[in-house]
């Protein structure tokens, strides 16, 4: 089913070109749920985060297209935030900016992500909206107490022991003569970030270049693969901040030398600072439990819900779709009629025994 076969990663140029053949007095809007409008611009940012969709077809793979999976999924969104609305369970904006300055805190990517301008804050504040409501519809009606959360995290400690790191600049080799040449670069003063940039940018030099953070404690497996991540987690446990390692050998010839940035200590997470984590958790551990099938919900609200799409070729695409989605779902409905049917003759033969 192709509204929800969708992975990958990448962009796709030809959307673009699609959508700005559509014309009209509405062109800053991609696409209509119900009353409300897709706005273009934001499409478009979302368009440039997307992954190359990947569609599984029996044995075989095949790229979709961004523009229209991009579509899809904001579509999806839409009606799952009408849903969540109609339930009462539709997310407060000042719900969604404590959920955001939060993550932003906890994971600093989305924040380095927003200063560099690759995602806007009001995009990311789109994003926890519809991940809270769907959470809320998810967990409505289920409660979880401060016991069982001080149970969870008292009995799995470790669960939430955040090990040492190191945050790391790194530049991959495999020609000595690359090599020497940045050891020259080196020697005469210069930075390694300006190394790291001039190589990396060189196709030439067939180099690999990146920032990661590096964990220095946990188990590694016992192969040759975790038996180089053990040689390079010692160099680093023992270089100090700014430092620049000697090369590495990390297998196939391959040399890599490091840059560390910043370093900081193992430590285990206080109750206070994960214990929402695991109530949420629990709460969608025991939403699971419940005879509610959201997705099949959202399914039938889809199926429902009129849609506008400006782009032709789009809007038959997304009609197709749409008549696959009510043959799938009046098949699930006729194999679990026939399944409840078939429990009623047992049924009545038990009757007429008593």
């Amino acid at each position: 089913m192709k509204l929800s076969s969708i992975l990958g990663f990448g962009f796709t140029a030809l959307a673009v070109m699609t959508l700005s053949a559509c014309g009209g007095k509405q062109d800053n809007i991609v696409a209509k749920v119900g009353d409300t409008p897709i706005d273009k611009d934001m499409y478009l940012r979302r368009l440039e985060l997307m992954p190359t969709p990947v569609q599984i077809a029996g044995n075989q793979a095949t790229t979709a297209p961004a523009g229209y999976t991009t579509l899809v999924q904001m579509i999806r969104e839409q009606v799952l935030l009408d849903m969540a609305k109609e339930e009462g369970v539709l997310p407060t904006d000042q719900q969604v900016e404590e959920r955001v300055q939060r993550e932003m805190k906890n994971n600093p990517q989305i924040k380095q992500a927003i200063t560099e301008q690759r995602l806007t804050l009001d995009d990311y504040r789109q994003r926890v909206r519809v991940a809270l409501a769907e959470f809320n519809l998810r967990t409505k009606g289920v409660t979880v107490t401060e016991q069982e959360v001080k149970k969870i995290y008292d009995e799995n400690k470790q669960a939430f022991y955040r090990p040492a790191t190191a945050r790391v600049r790194a530049i991959i080799v495999q020609s000595p003569e690359v090599r020497k040449q940045i050891d020259d670069d080196l020697k005469r003063g210069f930075n390694f970030q300006s190394i790291v940039n001039k190589y990396s940018q060189n196709p030439v030099a067939g180099v690999q270049s990146g920032e990661s953070e590096f964990a220095l404690e946990g188990q590694v497996p016992n192969t040759p693969d975790g038996q180089i991540l053990a040689r390079v987690r010692t160099i680093l446990k023992n270089a100090k901040p700014l430092q620049v390692t000697d090369w590495i050998p990390v297998g196939n010839g391959v040399f890599a030398r490091f840059e560390v940035l910043a370093k900081s200590e193992g430590r285990q997470l206080p109750f206070e600072e994960v214990k929402d984590n695991i109530r949420e958790q629990l709460m969608l551990q025991k939403g699971m439990q419940t005879n509610r099938d959201l997705n099949l919900e959202l399914a039938k609200r889809m199926v429902n819900t009129p849609v506008e799409i400006r782009s032709e070729a789009w809007k038959k695409q997304y009609a197709k779709d749409i008549e696959e989605l009510k043959k799938t779902l009046a098949m699930q409905e006729s194999q679990q009629g026939k399944a409840a049917g078939g429990t009623k003759p047992t049924e009545q033969q038990s009757a007429e025994k008593r």
